[in-house]
């Protein structure tokens, strides 16, 4: 056990030396030493005997091989001399002996040897002070009033330790230990009145308390003169100091200098913890910050890009993290408490690089139903964080539909599980269809109410519709199906807030082709929660970060492993990709307009499927509508009454499930009443759609904005930002959307970048 060890308060920091302890230790060492050196005067003088030679060679070739087992790394420091110290009575020890007994006859000196021996070994006891007890330290209990029973405080045995070494009249005071677990503190260095403190070297720094040299050094006490002076000693910690004054050059002469990654952005300040480095940077007054997060990474040396973590407040400051390893490569499991939501629509998901719970909201007190989407790709972690809120969901009385477009590949856990599980496009879809029935129904019987916003449980429960997948029902091949899919989606996402209606997306990627090419779909998704996780592209990021990343936030792809000592280093040593950990679950989360580096908690996949995750559900019942609702979901869809059965639906139950249709027009049943009831007396309504699908103009469109912007062009060509200048009733996204429209119809062309005309211009 080195010096720092035993110096270390074990659990607090006031680590008891008892007196007596030390006094009688030191005791039994001087008198073994005694009796060593009379044995060494007698032993050598009686009858020769191999069991001399060898007993005295024994100990002192067992000693040497003892000491270079324990010394040989050069990485030992203190441990070297500490180890040399407590072999220094074996040694010696076994050389008088052996001396003695190669000597032929009696001399003086083998009784003067063996007593000047004993006489030295008992005024070092070495072995005592090697275990970082002194002798001494009991006259520094009387003189402070502790008997020889009475305890000696971790500051007290500092405070005697700089006496003892200095001599020199000065004290230490203030001393504050760091942690409790380790030697690490500081103090304050009074010198005699009218005197300055004297300076000391760096190396009778370190001896005075036996720690590393270099690890212990003074500096002046702000507002004092030089009769006080600063001591820092941190023998364990040093090396993270030492990392934080390299990277505060780095970030000088590196990443502000002019050419450097980030130029001008000043390095205000830094501190330092156990694994990380937490920088404090901001750009001059009056320019916008700007932290590029490779160039950052290139100018420190890392290879991990998830190890640096840059977030800003979007004006002119930011915080730079800087991580020894990756913070989340090991992330615990969720409970119950994590799932559960608190009065603020909040539940856990997992945790942040800086060890904070990564929370997200079911839904907003203040504003309602929420939206979302989540991006990345197979084998990025969307599954587990799905179930991980449907879980959440179910423990906090919310209704979750989920439409898992994959046929129910993508998330078997909540099947059984959750009130409506489709499986496919075509259940999917018909599951929207009943949902925009239910939210038609609320919008009634909330304007009959007069009510502007959604209550929690006052008097429906919040529902909230998960899609997995969805990219293959908005790029579905039949036509009708993909624009109905697109309307339904827009419409309760710009509406279902208010009448406690959410709805989630989960996608491999934020790309227009991807989400049936409506861009609204993927600007409403971006209002709520946002967690991008590993993507494949990097314009994905891009994407996902615009209007939503804070100013100066720049994201770096995850990859999809990652190594403790870098990737770098795995490709060079020829590890294999399996040797690395998964990145799984990390995302970059955003909410509210900051951005949140995250990794959900961990769920163990076993036969395809998480029993973590599964447990975590529960067993009560799902959670389900009101009778109103359940009246109104059948009334749209007529699958809703046999859900559970959970039928694979394919185009012809699509064609039956709008019943009561005419010729080839699918048709929805009757509309509910405003107690829930179908009023049978009235004619069949057309379904939500208002047309048969593959009839009319294309569903999502805003109306007439295709033929406004029709007849603008009909005066020549016009910049995009002229047609939305020219057309302020409609979102700038909704013109962008048209445009591409009327393209895709042939009846416009782009005549530059960011220009269209007439198609026969």
């Amino acid at each position: 056990m080195s010096t720092i060890d035993q110096a270390a308060p074990a659990a607090d920091t006031t680590k008891r030396v008892p007196g007596h302890v030390i006094y009688r230790r030191v005791l039994a060492e001087r008198t073994s030493y005694a009796l060593a050196a009379a044995g060494m005067t007698v032993g050598p003088q009686l009858d020769d005997s191999a069991w001399s030679y060898l007993a005295s060679g024994g100990i002192g070739l067992g000693t040497l091989a003892w000491l270079y087992a324990k010394t040989k790394s050069p990485d030992h420091g203190l441990d070297t001399i500490t180890r040399a110290q407590r072999a220094i009575p074996f040694l010696t020890a076994a050389g008088t002996y052996v001396a003695n007994l190669i000597t032929p006859g009696f001399n003086w000196w083998e009784v003067v040897a063996p007593a000047a021996w004993a006489g030295l070994m008992g005024w070092m006891a070495p072995l005592t002070r090697s275990a970082g007890l002194v002798l001494e330290l009991t006259e520094h209990q009387e003189q402070q009033g502790n008997g020889p029973g009475e305890a000696l405080t971790y500051t007290e045995f500092l405070a005697a330790k700089w006496a003892q070494a200095t001599g020199d009249g000065t004290r230490l005071v203030s001393i504050t230990p760091y942690r409790a677990d380790r030697p690490d503190f500081e103090a304050v260095v009074v010198a005699q009145a009218g005197k300055a403190v004297p300076t000391f070297t760096e190396v009778q720094l370190a001896a005075a308390f036996d720690f590393p040299v270099g690890t212990v050094r003074m500096r002046p006490v702000q507002g004092s003169g030089p009769g006080r002076m600063q001591l820092i000693a941190r023998p364990t910690t040093e090396d993270t100091e030492r990392s934080a004054e390299g990277l505060r050059g780095l970030w000088e002469s590196a990443v502000s200098a002019p050419g450097g990654a980030a130029p001008g952005v000043d390095l205000i300040d830094h501190r330092s913890e156990p694994h990380r480095i937490v920088l404090l940077v901001a750009s001059p007054p009056g320019k916008e910050i700007r932290l590029p997060h490779t160039a950052i990474c290139s100018a420190f040396g890392i290879d991990d890009p998830s190890r640096l973590v840059i977030e800003t407040d979007g004006i002119r400051q930011g915080v730079v993290s800087v991580y020894r390893t990756n913070p989340l490569m090991k992330v615990r499991k969720a409970t119950v408490e994590d799932l559960t939501m608190d009065d603020k629509g909040r539940i856990t998901i997992g945790v942040c690089h800086d060890g904070k719970p990564a929370r997200m909201r079911l839904w907003d007190p203040g504003q309602g139903a929420l939206r979302g989407i989540t991006a990345g790709v197979t084998g990025a972690g969307k599954s587990v964080l799905q179930n991980l809120i449907l879980a959440g969901e179910k423990r906090s009385g919310v209704v979750s539909w989920v439409g898992d477009v994959q046929g129910g590949m993508s998330l078997p856990e909540a099947e059984g599980r959750v009130d409506w599980f489709a499986k496919g496009p075509v259940e999917t879809l018909l599951m929207l269809t009943a949902a925009h029935a239910v939210m038609k129904y609320r919008e009634r019987l909330s304007n009959e109410m007069g009510r502007g916003d959604f209550a929690l449980g006052r008097p429906w429960p919040l529902i909230n519709i998960t899609l997995d997948e969805i990219n293959r029902l908005l790029a579905h091949p039949d036509e009708a199906m993909r624009k109905a899919t697109a309307y339904l989606i827009a419409d309760i996402q710009k509406t279902g807030r208010k009448v406690g209606i959410g709805i989630r997306l989960a996608v491999q990627s934020l790309h227009l082709k991807d989400l049936g090419d409506d861009d609204a779909i993927r600007q409403q998704g971006k209002v709520g929660a946002l967690f991008l996780m590993r993507t494949a592209s990097s314009s994905t990021k891009e994407m996902g970060l615009d209007g939503i990343a804070p100013a100066g936030f720049q994201m770096e792809n995850i990859p999809a492993r990652i190594y403790e000592n870098g990737q770098i280093e795995a490709l060079f040593s020829g590890k294999d990709d399996e040797d690395g950990e998964s990145t799984a679950g990390m995302a970059y989360m955003f909410l509210d307009g900051r951005a949140k580096f995250m990794r959900t908690f961990f769920a163990e996949k076993v036969d395809g499927v998480y029993p973590d995750l599964i447990a975590l559900y529960g067993d009560d019942p799902a959670n389900g509508l009101t009778e109103g609702e359940a009246k109104a979901a059948q009334a749209g869809v007529a699958l809703y009454g046999v859900r559970h059965s959970n039928p694979y639906a394919d185009c012809d139950t699509l064609a039956q499930a709008f019943a009561g249709t005419s010729g080839s027009k699918p048709m929805a049943g009757p509309p509910a009443t405003t107690d829930g009831e179908a009023d049978s007396g009235e004619a069949p309504a057309p379904a939500p759609f208002g047309i048969p699908f593959g009839d009319g103009p294309d569903i999502g469109e805003e109306p007439g904005l295709q033929d406004q912007i029709l007849t603008l062009l009909a005066d020549g060509p016009m910049s995009l930002k002229e047609l939305r200048e020219a057309l302020p009733g409609f979102q700038p996204s909704s013109v962008s959307n048209a445009c591409s429209q009327l393209k895709a119809k042939g009846l416009a062309k782009s005549a530059k970048r960011g220009h269209w005309q007439l198609a026969d211009s």
